[in-house]
Order: C-alpha cells, then sequence, then structure tokens
C-alpha cells in the first residue's frame, strides 16, 4: 500500500455496513416519492431508519409518504416529535401546521404557522398557509391580509369577493322586512300613538349629517315616551332544553347527529422537504463561537476556553473540541506533599496534567463556571467543584471524615495563580465569624478560606439524621456557597 492510499483512521466494517444500507434504503425512499409511489416510499423510509432512528432528513420524507398515504395521525405524531428534536425549524412546524389543515383543525394550523412566523417572519410559505387556514376558520379578512402579504394576489381577491357575499346585508334587508310586517303587540292607548306610529313609516330615510335627533319623527317621539304597550298574546312557555344524544361506541362517547366536519380544499400543499445544504454552506453559516483568550480561561455564553501554555491540570468533561500541541497525563492525589496511588477525579471527570500550547474548547452544558486568581492566600474546595487550575499552584488531596462514610473530599490549595470552578449557580461569599460557627449543607459548599478555621462534618438535625449533612466552619474568614437558579 503506498503511502497516498494510508487511510487516516480504520472505520468499524458493521458500522460502514449500517451507513450504505442506510444510503440506499433513504435513496429508494425519494425516489420512490418523487415517482408519486408513497407506500413504497414509507417501506423504505421505515427500513432506512432502523438504522438511524434520529435522521432528520428520513423522518421528514416519512411523514411526507404517511401525508400523502392520508394517515395523518401517524404524520402528525412524526412533526411533533421533529419539533421537539430540532425547535428551531421553522419547516418542521409549518410541515406540521398542513396535517392538521388537511384534518380540518384550522385553530391548531393557524397555531403552527403563527409559531413558524415567529421563527422566520419572512417565511413566505407559512404566511399564505395561514391565510388558507384563516379561511378554512372563516375569517376572511385576517387572510386577506396574510395572502397580501405572501404575494398569492389570487387568493387575496378571493377573500374580498367572500367578504363582499357576506350575509350581514341580506340579514339587514330581511330585518327592514320583519319590522315592516304586523307585530304581535298592539297599543291599548288612545288614537294619537297609533297615528303616529303611521307616520313613522313613512319617515324618509335620514340623510347624511343628520344626527339621531334630527332623524327621529317627533311625534313618534312623544308617543314613545308616554305610551304603555300589553301583549294581546300572551307568548308561550320557553321549552326545556334538550340534551344531545350520546352514542357510545367503540371509539368512546360520540354526540350523536353532528354533522360531518367539510372536507379539506383540494388544493391543500403538501409538506416541505428542504434540499438539504452543501457542506461548504453548512460550515459557512453553523460556526462554533468559541470565546478568546490569550492564557488561562474565557468564559463564554454556553462554551469555556482553557488555554494552556506550559502546564495545567484540568477536567476535559464537555470536551468540545481542542487545538495545539498537548499531552496528557491522568494526574494522582498528593498527600503531604507526595503523589498517592489514587486517581484524583474518576471516570470522564478525571483530573488531567496538560503539557504543551493548546487551547480547550468545554461545552457548559448548564454549568455555571467562575475564574478566580488565587493571590498567595491558602484555599479549600470540594474536589467535585474544582474543573481547571495552573501549575503555578501547588495542590494537596484531603478529606473530612463522616460518621456514616459520606466523607467530605478537598482540596488544598497554595500559591499564585489561575484557577476555575464548575458549579451549578453562581458562587457567593458568607462570612465565618469567630465564636458564630457557619454550617453550610454540604452539596452547597464550594470552598472557603481564613487563617485558622476548623472543619468538621455535622448533622443538620440530630433527631432527624435523614436531613442531610452540613459541613460546620469555626474560626474566621469567607466561605462560598453555591447558590442553585432562582434561590
Amino acid at each position: 500500500m503506498s503511502a497516498g492510499d494510508k487511510r487516516i483512521f480504520d472505520e468499524d466494517d458493521s458500522d460502514l455496513a449500517d451507513n450504505q444500507e442506510f444510503d440506499r434504503a433513504l435513496s429508494t425512499g425519494t425516489e420512490s416519492l418523487a415517482q408519486g409511489n408513497p407506500a413504497d416510499a414509507r417501506i423504505a423510509l421505515e427500513k432506512a431508519l432502523r438504522y438511524k432512528p434520529r435522521n432528520q432528513r428520513a423522518r421528514n420524507l416519512l411523514g411526507l409518504s404517511l401525508f400523502k398515504m392520508g394517515e395523518l395521525p401517524r404524520a402528525e405524531e412524526i412533526y411533533r416529535s421533529l419539533i421537539e428534536d430540532h425547535p428551531s425549524d421553522p419547516t418542521l412546524r409549518v410541515n406540521l401546521g398542513l396535517v392538521f389543515l388537511k384534518q380540518n383543525a384550522s385553530a391548531d394550523a393557524v397555531r403552527c404557522f403563527e409559531s413558524a412566523l415567529d421563527l422566520a417572519p419572512d417565511h413566505q410559505k407559512a404566511q399564505n398557509y395561514l391565510g388558507l387556514a384563516l379561511a378554512q376558520k372563516g375569517e376572511l379578512a385576517r387572510a386577506r391580509e396574510w395572502f397580501l402579504e405572501a404575494g398569492n394576489d389570487a387568493m387575496a381577491d378571493r377573500m374580498a369577493q367572500g367578504l363582499q357575499q357576506s350575509p350581514i346585508p341580506a340579514v339587514a334587508d330581511g330585518a327592514s322586512q320583519v319590522l315592516a310586517k304586523e307585530q304581535p303587540f298592539t297599543p291599548a292607548t288612545q288614537e294619537a300613538l297609533a297615528r303616529a306610529a303611521a307616520a313613522a313609516v313613512a319617515v324618509p330615510v335620514a340623510k347624511k349629517g343628520d344626527t339621531l335627533e334630527a332623524a327621529k319623527p317627533p311625534a313618534l317621539d312623544a308617543a314613545l315616551r308616554s305610551a304603555k304597550w300589553v301583549a294581546t298574546r300572551p307568548g308561550a312557555p320557553t321549552a326545556a332544553p334538550i340534551a344531545p344524544q350520546v352514542a357510545r361506541t367503540a371509539r368512546g362517547p360520540m354526540v350523536a347527529n353532528v354533522p360531518e366536519p367539510l372536507p379539506p380544499p383540494p388544493d391543500i400543499p403538501e409538506p416541505i422537504v428542504e434540499p438539504a445544504p452543501s457542506m461548504a454552506q453548512y460550515a459557512s453559516s453553523k460556526r462554533l463561537e468559541a470565546p478568546e483568550g490569550s492564557a488561562g480561561f474565557a468564559i463564554g455564553p454556553s462554551e469555556v476556553l482553557i488555554h494552556v501554555r506550559g502546564e495545567m491540570l484540568t477536567r476535559l468533561d464537555g470536551l468540545v473540541a481542542s487545538w495545539g500541541s498537548l499531552a496528557m497525563k491522568p494526574e494522582l492525589k498528593r498527600f503531604r506533599g507526595k503523589a498517592t496511588d489514587k486517581p484524583f477525579g474518576e471516570g470522564a471527570r478525571r483530573m488531567l496534567r496538560a503539557s504543551g500550547e493548546g487551547r480547550y474548547v468545554i461545552s457548559r452544558e448548564g454549568r455555571q463556571f467562575t475564574a478566580l486568581e488565587l493571590d498567595d492566600e491558602p484555599a479549600y474546595f470540594r474536589e467535585e467543584v474544582l474543573f481547571a487550575f495552573q501549575e503555578s499552584i501547588l495542590f494537596e488531596n484531603g478529606r473530612v471524615p463522616a460518621k456514616n462514610g459520606g466523607d467530605l473530599h478537598l482540596v488544598h490549595l497554595r500559591g499564585r495563580g489561575k484557577l476555575l470552578l464548575a458549579t451549578h449557580g453562581v458562587p457567593k461569599a458568607v462570612d465565618v465569624k469567630k465564636g458564630e460557627p457557619l454550617r453550610i449543607p454540604m452539596d452547597q459548599l464550594v470552598g472557603w478560606h481564613g487563617p485558622l478555621i476548623q472543619p468538621r462534618l455535622v448533622v443538620i438535625v440530630e433527631e432527624a439524621p435523614e436531613m442531610g449533612v452540613a459541613l460546620e466552619l469555626v474560626g474566621e474568614g469567607r466561605a462560598l456557597v453555591d447558590v442553585l437558579p432562582g434561590r
């Protein structure tokens, strides 16, 4: 084998075979969909998802196949799961909205399209489909606005025509005809009232600019103020409301004789499958926003940069990427100035000694990182919260024993240099005062510094040891506590 034929790394044969099977099944499913055969596409795409169950494109295409086959509940389930995995993708919300639109669930469809437009206000297809959903709800005026926004003038004109054919004018005409008919009430007062009422029928239509007082006939006005009306034919008592008949079916109780939902319009568009971007396009648009720093630590909103020059002790759980020439070696605990045979940390949280020059990017993963400078002052930290520190800082491991065996493991630091803490919340300082013991729940302790502080573990409540253990500090100085978010 020539030098040019050597592989950078060897692939596992089974993984390679699975990848090939996935690619073949995905290609077959895509081709079947393009040929208008969603049933075959479904079989191929379900096979592809057996190899890569979380693949977004395969799931999206399977949802499209089910949509074409009319299996809308299953298509809805797939698009809901895709939205859970990719909540910032507006196209998935549009697709779920189209499923609702097909089911005549126009209110749910409106919410989906509005959510998509919250993520992408210029999404033209979401604007157009929101118009369709509003039209399906009967909100023609709002639908027309969204069709205009989407540039769909033809549908906007159809909404305008629908508004002109609204039943409101017909209702108004019908009301005037009803008022002209003989009423079920007749006056039981003087004849003047009858004459005034008759005169009111001939009152001309009020002209533009007339007020209500100017348009009202004076005779009718006087008559209405003095008239007393009685019913000549008492009305029949209102019948008691009739409860709907409920039919018991295999699918649960259903109201009988309810009209079937209207079928969706025949021109509902199909869900969108966006073309996959090229590698170069994706790499240009999705860049890792790593914080910058020349030495020590730089803390960004989602990542932390650890810059090594010389030697540094650090953990690597949450590692995203690294650059440079660095040698890594697991660190052992130290006691009384000598290395022991016990590892400093366990599993993925082993403390490592990095040598050389380079950078590590660590994902915060919901953790709070705090960088501090140690200025030749001894300090103690709980072993779990100490994430990294420069080699110029001397360390020694120790523990505070507990009666129940849950010892507190500590790291004693002294010297000058930078250190990095990883906690749940923002560390806050509390004073340790002479003659007044301070107690901190053990899982909220970060560390302390100060002369002649004596620590010991005590139960928080003597009569209820199950409530936990606290660290008691006696002396003078300050302690750091881990204040959880929301407290």
